[in-house]
């Protein structure tokens, strides 16, 4: 299981998810268009109706989601998210089968519930003319323990409906979800933790920072400090939490132009990657890199 272990998505939750939509937009992320939730409030209860929306960039690896209330009379876990802050929450990591990640974790003593059934309904086809279910298992990890962001591990059992093929060419040329960057009071603590959640060696990076690669895509921790020197000047939005989300792009020269021309500030950065603040991006950094 560790071996195998991907960055899946990121969600980014916000009070207006059409403010969201075309915030993301304005980006250069092509959005599908709004989805409705469906989910277990709890482990084995019924799948019922949430209160809330997504609207998703899918990339040959892995997705960004942009998810916002749409019923505040009713079940969702996004409530207490988006009155915390508006920003990054959700950070979710791909494996192969839930039910065997689930035995393993839990022989460790890693503190998870067992797998939650989800789905919601997703446009279909070029024309978005078609609705399909998408439908995966979630496993939460307990905040108490990992307060670094709503942490999951995920297994897709529809994949074909959500990676379509004629979603993953974008404006802004992103082609993978790359980057999560955590910021934290603790660096260290914090880092050595999630290497033994991920079986995977932190390498610091540089004083109060550090990274751990996985299958595919980089979790960066780091303080408060070291944050904002990583993204030329970025403030996290609360402590702990996801501060900041990395992207691979086709060109650097291309994604520069068209942010530009959308008028979106950019910061350039040390290694040639290219910086957005959160106030473009809904309480979030973005980072762009080849």
């Amino acid at each position: 299981m560790s071996s195998s272990v991907k960055l899946d998505h990121i969600g980014v939750a916000i009070k207006d998810l059409e403010r969201g939509r075309q915030a993301y937009d304005r980006l250069g992320f092509k959005l599908t268009p709004r989805s409705i939730h469906r989910g277990s409030p709890t482990p084995g209860a019924p799948v019922v109706p949430f209160g809330s929306g997504n609207h998703c960039a899918m990339f040959h690896e892995g997705y960004l989601e942009v998810v916002g209330l749409v019923d505040p009379t009713i079940f969702s876990n996004i409530k207490p998210m988006v009155a915390r802050y508006e920003g990054a929450h959700i950070v979710a990591f791909g494996v192969e089968s839930a039910d065997a990640t689930y035995q393993e974790l839990a022989a460790r003593g890693i503190p998870i519930e067992p797998a939650r059934q989800l789905e919601r309904d997703a446009a279909y086809g070029p024309q978005n003319n078609q609705l399909k279910r998408a439908a995966f298992r979630n496993m939460y990890f307990d905040p108490a323990k990992y307060p670094e962001a709503r942490l999951l591990y995920i297994e897709h059992l529809t994949r074909d409906v959500l990676w379509q093929p004629h979603l993953l060419d974008h404006p802004n040329g992103v082609v993978a979800l790359s980057d999560v960057f955590l910021c934290v009071p603790d660096a260290r603590a914090a880092a050595d933790k999630y290497a033994a959640l991920f079986a995977r060696p932190a390498d610091e990076v540089a004083s109060g920072e550090w990274r751990i690669a996985l299958a595919h895509g980089q979790v960066w921790i780091a303080t408060p400090d070291a944050w904002t020197v990583r993204s030329q000047g970025a403030a996290a939005p609360a402590l702990p939490g996801p501060a900041g989300i990395g992207f691979k792009v086709k060109s650097l020269a291309a994604t520069r132009a068209l942010l530009a021309n959308n008028g979106v500030e950019i910061r350039e950065a040390a290694d040639g990657g290219l910086w957005i603040a959160p106030a473009h991006a809904c309480g979030v950094a973005i980072y762009f890199s080849a």
